[in-house]
C-alpha cells in the first residue's frame, strides 16, 4: 500500500480543525495567545511581528492581532500576490479591507512592502497545519511562505520563524512527508506554550 501523499494528508488535518468545532479552536487560540503574547516580550525587542490573518479552520487571529495593537507592536499581514508571492501591510483595528485577488480572503488596503521591511521585524508567525519536533512544517500548499524565507538571509539576520498550531498538530518528526524547498521554523506555539526547536 503506498504512503498518502502531502495533499491527502492536508486534508486529514483539515479535517481534525473542523472537529474541534468553533469553540474548540477559540479555547485553544486564548491559551496560545497568552503564552505567545509572553514570548513576544523576550522576543520582540523592537516590538515589530507579522501574523496572517486566519481563514476557515486555521488558529482564528482576529483577538490575537487585537491584542498585539494593544500592546504596542506594529503588525504588518501577508497579502498573496500573483505567482504565489507575498507583500505585506500594516494591520491595525478599523483598517480598510478589500478581497484578496487571488484567494477567498479579505486584507488591508495599504501600502505594500516587500522582503526589505523584514530588517526590521523581529517575528514571522508562519501558518501551519502542523510541526514536527525539527521545525519541519506542513503548509496549505501553495508555497507562499516557502518562496518567501527563502529569499530572505539566514539567522541571526532574518526575523524568527514561529508557527501557531493546536494541540495535535505538534507532532514527532517523519509525522507527514517534507520536501527539499520546505522551509523550517524555529519554535511553535501550542496552548501548552512555546517550544524552541533550533537546538
Amino acid at each position: 500500500m503506498s504512503e498518502p501523499n502531502k495533499e491527502t494528508i492536508r486534508q486529514q488535518f483539515r479535517a481534525k480543525r473542523r472537529a474541534l468545532g468553533a469553540a474548540g479552536r477559540e479555547e485553544q487560540m486564548s491559551r496560545i495567545t497568552e503564552e505567545l503574547l509572553a514570548w513576544l516580550e523576550d522576543h520582540a525587542p523592537r516590538r515589530s511581528v507579522t501574523c496572517f490573518l486566519s481563514y476557515g479552520a486555521e488558529p482564528p487571529t482576529a483577538a490575537l492581532l487585537e491584542r498585539l495593537d494593544e500592546a504596542g507592536y506594529l503588525v504588518h499581514v501577508p497579502i498573496c500576490e500573483p505567482a504565489r508571492r507575498l507583500s505585506w501591510t500594516r494591520w491595525y483595528p478599523g483598517v480598510a479591507m478589500n478581497r484578496s485577488a487571488v484567494g477567498p480572503i479579505d486584507e488591508p488596503v495599504g501600502e505594500r512592502r516587500g522582503a526589505e521591511m523584514m530588517a526590521d521585524v523581529d517575528v514571522i508567525m508562519v501558518p501551519a497545519q502542523a510541526v514536527d519536533e525539527h521545525g519541519d512544517r506542513l503548509g496549505q500548499g501553495g508555497g507562499y511562505y516557502d518562496r518567501f524565507i527563502a529569499e530572505l538571509p539566514g539567522p541571526p539576520l532574518r526575523p524568527q520563524l514561529i508557527s501557531i498550531v493546536f494541540d495535535h498538530e505538534f507532532l514527532a518528526p517523519g509525522s507527514f512527508p517534507v520536501e527539499l524547498f520546505d522551509q523550517r521554523v524555529d519554535a511553535v506555539v501550542t496552548p501548552a506554550g512555546v517550544r524552541n526547536l533550533t537546538t
